[in-house]
């Protein structure tokens, strides 16, 4: 049987998601990050499936998202998607570190996924820590800096007022712009999956960012999946295809 467990770690609310059977052993653990302006129950269906393998699965809400968006509007929560992504990877230490020490996770054996604002988590992730072992990206961007200067443009145009200094903020985020710092995926395993009709995260992100670990000879452990059909939209046959790729490789 499969137990969904709605707990705080680290004052972060989280589903975590084990087999009964297991749900005191040590056992390979997957972070799941969930997309802008959803929440982590919407995503159980990573979970059970990631479990039904054998895995440990957190599930948590991001800053200003389900339990935590409080009195945040869907305007401030655009306005401050870029402090929700730093705010997923710095709390991703706290998460692994609070697992380690109830032995129910290895420090060595962690995985990170998401889809959308949790890829771009998870791409983000892989640049500030050497210890993960596996990273999915569904329909994210490892290109911090220019996604995010697309996205002022377009709050700009929609009449929305930042209360900070727009370039600061921007240059504030290459610690975790992967694209400026590919070397750090070092021989990693990588998923990525993108529908080539993506309307929110460009197509184009992911594409670039498999053409340059090509070019780099950086592709022995990673897998591109093109949807050719999808917009913004993970099919059944890419969550499939995560699944598969976090066993293959945890």
């Amino acid at each position: 049987m499969i137990q969904v467990i709605h707990e705080r770690i680290k004052n972060i609310p989280v589903l975590h998601i084990v087999k009964e059977k297991h749900r005191d052993d040590k056992l390979k653990t997957v972070i799941f990050y969930h997309g802008f302006q959803s929440q982590k129950e919407l995503y159980l269906h990573y979970g059970y499936l990631l479990a039904e393998k054998g895995f440990r699965v957190i599930l948590p809400d991001a800053h200003f998202h389900g339990e935590r968006k409080g009195d945040v509007s869907e305007e401030e929560q655009a306005m401050f998607f870029w402090d929700t992504v730093e705010n997923n990877i710095e709390e991703l230490e706290n998460i692994v570190d609070n697992l380690v020490a109830r032995s129910l996770a290895s420090k060595e054996a962690i995985g990170v996924g998401g889809v959308s604002m949790g890829a771009i988590t998870s791409l983000g992730i892989l640049a500030k820590y050497k210890w993960v072992k596996v990273a999915v990206s569904l329909m994210g961007s490892a290109y911090y800096g220019h996604f995010a200067r697309g996205l002022v443009e377009q709050a700009l145009e929609m009449g929305l007022e930042f209360p900070f200094d727009v370039n600061s903020r921007i240059a504030s985020l290459n610690p975790y712009d992967l694209s400026e710092q590919i070397e750090k995926i070092g021989n990693r395993p990588l998923f990525l999956w993108h529908g080539k009709k993506d309307n929110v995260v460009p197509f184009a992100y992911s594409e670039k960012l498999y053409q340059v670990l090509t070019e780099n000879k950086m592709v022995n452990n990673v897998e591109f999946i093109i949807d050719e059909r999808a917009k913004h939209k993970v099919s059944i046959e890419g969550i499939e295809a995560c699944v598969s790729f976090f066993y293959r490789y945890m």
